[in-house]
């Protein structure tokens, strides 16, 4: 009953994802939007909205004590983990379906050299998640070090609007005009309606991942925060995923990445932030071995987007973290 409960929320998670980021490519079509502010910004920001800040809060306030805090913490540090070691190996498998159906014309991935900017946030700033939790810092230092990161997002923001990409042109239209095939209703209000809609799902998928992770750890007697950091993670980053994916397989390779880092930086400034306000940010050694992936896969990626090219060591490189962060994580069970 647990894993069905899990798998549910699963899939809404990946329906509402899939009807979320046509919304974001319609905004950025009708609106005038930069292709790489909405994917490395704009969407990022808002389907962590749902799913990923529904799930820290549900874990904090519905079921409080330590194990929502690790779940909660656990999915602020695992979000990272899970997009370095699991996420960007899909992608590149992606890359060669689409090169092998004739979408694309190349397996390598391209990228707009704008998108150093997220990189160098996350593979600077996110180690200092790390400092509270290991140098048992005070509430008062935990202030300041949350305060930074917010600062940083703030300044990050407003960089990647300066430099926000090129507009989507080839855009397919709304999935909800295919359904509701009416000249009447305003354009406008159909897409807030496809958004409400694609929220709800995010909502009822994230509520009902939190439900059966922490059930499921119980039960099995897991460490929660481990768990979590694989499990909730995976299907928290389905939006972002899903739309890297499509973006892929087109050639979109700019708005592909962007997707990604751009959820990345939310967690490596945001998100810790708020943790480090509202919880006793307390980490174990599955938490510290996921940031040193993370970080050695941001550094490589930032390497290649400086070439302006994304090769297959990426991939390899985060397969072998995930590798060990299943050892360790296998070992203390």
């Amino acid at each position: 009953m647990i894993i069905l409960y899990i798998i549910a929320g699963f899939f809404s998670v990946l329906i509402g994802g899939w009807l979320f980021t046509n919304a974001m490519e319609y905004v950025s079509h009708r609106y005038r939007v930069g292709a790489s502010f909405v994917g490395a910004v704009l969407s990022p920001i808002l389907t962590s909205l749902p799913p990923e800040l529904v799930v820290f809060l549900v874990a904090l306030l519905i079921y409080g004590g330590v194990s929502g805090e690790d779940v909660a913490v656990g999915t602020v540090i695992g979000e990272p983990f899970v997009v370095s070691t699991i996420i960007y190996p899909i992608i590149f498998v992606i890359a060669i379906i689409g090169f092998y159906l004739h979408y694309r014309s190349d397996m390598v991935l391209e990228v707009d050299r704008v998108l150093m900017i997220p990189f160098i946030v996350v593979t600077t700033f996110f180690p200092t998640v790390l400092l509270p939790a290991f140098i048992n810092s005070p509430p008062l230092v935990r202030l300041v070090i949350a305060f930074l990161l917010l600062t940083i997002y703030l300044l990050y923001i407003y960089a990647m609007r300066v430099r926000q990409g090129l507009i989507i042109e080839d855009y397919e239209g709304l999935y909800v005009l295919k359904v509701i095939k009416s000249s009447r209703l305003n354009e406008w209000l159909l897409l807030m309606a496809q958004l409400v809609v694609s929220v709800a799902l995010l909502f009822m998928g994230s509520r009902a991942m939190v439900e059966g992770i922490i059930d499921l750890s119980r039960s099995l007697m897991l460490n929660v925060m481990g768990l979590s950091i694989i499990i909730v993670p995976t299907a928290t980053v389905l939006p972002e995923s899903i739309t890297a994916a499509i973006w892929t397989l087109r050639g979109r390779d700019t708005m592909a990445i962007a997707a990604l880092i751009g959820e990345k930086v939310l967690y490596s400034t945001v998100y810790p932030a708020i943790a480090l306000i509202v919880t006793r940010w307390s980490l174990d050694i599955e938490a510290l071995i996921s940031v040193i992936v993370v970080e050695a896969v941001s550094s490589v990626m930032l390497y290649h987007v400086v070439k302006g090219r994304l090769t297959w060591d990426v991939a390899v490189i985060g397969l072998l973290g995930y590798m060990i962060y299943v050892l360790i994580f296998m070992r203390g069970i």
